[in-house]
């Protein structure tokens, strides 16, 4: 199966626990733990993401960056990137998959991605400010 942004938001639907709003050419995708993930249907790919946090938050980027390069293999199925958002940078945790992903596939992915970006929060918090930080 090829995915489009109409037959993924059908899969997502199914999910009891998503709530999913379509908004151009991307979903919204958010848990019941009110994380969201914004998604993507390519042409040869699927991406998912989600903003974890202004760069503007971190106290210490270059340590943090080290931390995020030297960790990676902890949570290998996410990668965290800077991207900016509204004209301001943000670290964000993305993942990708084919568009001929199965079904399983796709929800394990946009799954692992609400999972991980607990994780990253905890092991990033010590780099961000308390004030800010949630």
């Amino acid at each position: 199966m090829s995915w489009s942004n109409e037959s993924l938001k059908a899969l997502a639907e199914s999910q009891s626990s998503w709530v999913v709003e379509a908004e151009g050419n991307c979903l919204t995708i958010s848990n019941d733990e009110g994380i969201d993930a914004f998604v993507y249907v390519g042409d040869e790919q699927i991406l998912v993401e989600t903003a974890l946090f202004p760069a503007a938050d971190v106290t210490d980027i270059a340590a943090l960056n080290d931390l995020i390069l030297r960790s990676h293999q902890l949570l290998p199925l996410t990668t965290v990137c800077i991207n900016k958002i509204a004209g301001e940078d943000y670290y964000v945790a993305f993942g990708s998959l084919s568009v001929d992903s199965k079904d399983s596939v796709v929800v394990e992915e946009i799954e692992v991605l609400f999972t991980n970006t607990g994780e990253f929060l905890d092991l990033y918090n010590d780099y961000l400010n308390k004030e800010t930080a949630a």
